[in-house]
Order: structure tokens, then sequence, then C-alpha cells
């Protein structure tokens, strides 16, 4: 087994020195070392004990993504590479779970979605003769989907949506299109897209395609449709549709009935962090939406707890990141869509408090409660403020990963639940990060 963290580092690992924004694994290795590590792959000199092998590398991740590429090239598994706006982890459960009833399927736990992720989910995993891939593929810079593609080339692309995220590095709504388009500009001919035909920009990315198209979504012309589902999906939100339609499509391209589609897309396992329905404090319901956070993704997940039947409706939302030059002005219409949505809206961070102030001081509507991190509000939940949650509440908590708003879930949730089990982030390394 590959490691990147002394912390998680078994004995026998191989613990792989990755020098990051932050830290340099390199001061680990006496860490890896004491903790079991059989061999280390460094690009600089290192002191280790005779019978730790030393590996010495140009580059620690050219050397770990070039040996899963070869890892996968020599595997024959087919590969599902996923990407968009909003959605990728979920129908990356939901299509692990539909394949599973013909595949063995080699997937990440998460949303390991970059080259380091993907090349240690590869290189960690056994493929059996009958291996499928299933590759979340994730973008924060022109030219991250296509290098993706490059170390593992997929075999059915799937797209589920352009929106405006990651703006301030892809730019425009036009450059996400081409980022997450890069999926199924890398398919030969013998290849499946899988789009989401209720997206125009997702859509017009079949126009040339050498590749096979299959179109999904509620349109009248998309090959797979509402009308195939007949299975009872344990997910909420308008989206559960859309992201089971993409996962029948991938099913499909691989050759799966609509039975065995059904049987799978019944079994779906919702992803910690993301519209996960989960029993709270004094009798409330919190729906845990705190993974990630888009404009978009927000003001549907303001949807699914407006339709909820609960006695008091609470959303509890923080900063969404990298929106552009106009991020202040689009958490305006977050919060003002939360107030018709909410008896209780309070925004969280630096930006929504900023959103806040202004819709506060426009006229008419429910004020904005604001806390400046999501600790102070945890905090603050923890003594009783702004609200003591009871039977019959239902409470929306909702953020950017840079939030932390699962601070807030934890502050929430009912006593009797660990947080590790249920909640996103709870690991040693994230617990250590602000």
């Amino acid at each position: 087994m590959y490691s990147t963290d002394t912390r998680t580092l078994q004995p026998g690992d191989t613990y792989v020195a990755i020098r990051g924004e932050r830290f340099d694994g390199h001061d680990f290795v006496p860490q890896a070392v004491a903790g079991g590590a059989a061999a280390v792959v460094v690009e600089r000199d290192v002191d280790v004990p005779e019978g730790v092998e030393v590996v010495r590398v140009e580059s620690a991740l050219d050397h770990l993504t070039s040996l899963a590429h070869q890892k996968m090239a020599e595997s024959g598994a087919a590969v599902v590479g996923i990407t968009g706006s909003v959605g990728k982890t979920t129908t990356k459960n939901a299509a692990i779970a539909v394949l599973r009833e013909r595949f063995e399927v080699v997937a990440a736990e998460g949303n390991l979605n970059t080259p380091l992720g993907l090349a240690l989910t590869v290189l960690n995993r056994t493929f059996a003769a009958d291996s499928v891939a299933v590759l979340e593929m994730g973008a924060r810079i022109p030219g991250d989907i296509a290098e993706l593609c490059r170390l593992f080339p997929p075999t059915v692309s799937v797209v589920t949506a352009v929106q405006g995220v990651h703006l301030e590095t892809l730019g425009s709504l036009e450059g996400v299109a081409r980022e997450k388009g890069a999926i199924v500009r890398a398919l030969g001919p013998e290849g499946t897209a899988v789009l989401n035909a209720d997206d125009a920009r997702v859509r017009a990315m079949a126009d040339g395609l050498a590749a096979r198209v299959l179109l999904y979504g509620a349109a009248p012309d998309a090959d797979v449709g509402p009308d195939i589902v007949t299975a009872t999906l344990p997910l909420l939100g308008e989206h559960a549709l859309s992201t089971a339609l993409a996962a029948a499509a991938v099913g499909r391209a691989l050759g799966l009935d609509d039975a065995a589609i059904n049987r799978g897309l019944a079994q779906i396992q919702p992803e910690k962090g993301r519209l996960v329905r989960l029993p709270g404090r004094g009798g409330s319901t919190i729906i845990d939406d705190t993974y990630n956070a888009s404009p978009g993704a927000t003001r549907s997940a303001l949807g699914v707890l407006r339709d909820l039947d609960a006695t008091r409706h609470v959303a509890l939302l923080g900063d969404m990141l990298e929106l552009g030059a106009d991020e202040v002005e689009q958490h305006v219409v977050v919060l003002d869509a939360a107030r018709e949505h909410a008896d209780l809206v309070v925004a969280v961070g630096e930006i929504m408090g900023r959103a806040a102030e202004l819709l506060n001081s426009a006229g008419p509507g429910g004020a904005v409660l604001t806390f400046a991190t999501s600790t102070d509000l945890a905090d603050a939940l923890r003594a009783g403020r702004p609200f003591a949650p009871g039977a019959g509440d239902a409470v929306l908590v909702k953020g950017s990963q840079g939030a932390r708003m699962e601070r807030v879930a934890a502050a929430l949730l009912d006593p009797d639940v660990d947080p590790a089990d249920v909640l996103a982030r709870q690991s040693v390394s994230w617990q250590q990060t602000e």
C-alpha cells in the first residue's frame, strides 16, 4: 500500500513524501519509518535505518501517477470518468451501486478526484478480470481534466452540469464548459459520452464527437429518461432523479439491463455531507449538506428544506467560495431565497456576512443573523443560541468546504450519534486543519 499521511500509514506501507502548499512530506519521513514504513519515495536524500528501501525520484507525484497509469493500462479495466460542476460524488456513488450488479468496481471513498487521489486509489486497489474503475475527476484550473484523462483514459465519460463554480480560476461559464468538456473529447470512437440533456452547455458537448452519445434527463429526446426508474431512490432533493438517470445511462453504456440497473439504484449509499438526513438534538432533523456549496446547489438544498414537513425550518449557510468578482451578489441572491424558504436564516463567514448586511439594510424581509466562523456558531448552538433545536425542527446546514460547516452539524447532532460515523471531514488530519 502507498501512503502520503503518516497518521494513517500502516506497517509495511510505502510512504511517499509529497511537497504540498503547507507541508513538505520529507519532514515526516522519521515518523513514517517509526510507524513501520517498509519503503520511502523521496525527492531528496534522507536518513533512514538499514532495511528501509529508499526510492529517489525527481517528482514523487509524477512517480505515483506514472505507476498508477501503468497499472490501469495493464489491468484492462473499463474506466468511467465523472465530472461536472455539481453532483460528481453522488453520481459516482450511484454509478457504483448500479455497476456492482455485474462488475467488480474499483473506486475511491469520498471525493478523491485529483491526480494524487486517483493514483492512490488505483495503486491501493486490487483489479479483477471484470473490474470497472469509477473515477471522479475534478478541476480547478484549465488542463486539469485533460491531465486526468491522460493518466486514466475513460471508456465512459459522464458530465453532470456546468455551473458557476471555480470561476476565479476557469474565468467564465464558457471556461467551465471547456474544461469539463475535456472528459468527452478524450474519448475514442469506441467510447460513450453520458451527457445531461437538461443542461444546454453539457448537451452541446455532443457536437462533433466520434464517440457514442447517451443523453439522460427529462428532455423529450433524452435516450435515458425518467420512465426507466422504477426503484425507490434513497436520495433527497430534486437532483435525485437526475443522478439516478446518469447512473442508469452508465449502466446501459456497459451493457446492463433495466432490471439490474434498478436493483442497483435501490442500493445507492448517500455520501457523507451531501443532503443526508440525520437525527438532531431535541428530536430535530438535520439535513447535512456540508461537504461543499455553490449557488445552484444551495438553492436546491433550500428546496429540500422547504418541502420537509416541519414545525420550524432553519437554514444555517456558510460561505460559498471561488465564485469570482460578483461573489457577494450571488450570496445575496441565495440568502434572499433562504428567507423565503426558512423561518430562521443564519449566515456564516466573511462573504455571507457582507451579503447579509446588504440584505438586512435593503428593506422588508426577515433579518439574517450572522456569525464570523463555523466555530463561533457551533459554540453558540451548544449554549442554546441563536436557537435551541426541538422536536419538529428541520435544520439545513450547508457551506463550501473551506467554511467547515460540518462543525455546526456536529454541534446539532443527537448526542447518541458519533460524528465520525455520519459527518464529513472527521479524520485526524481534517480535525487538525483550520
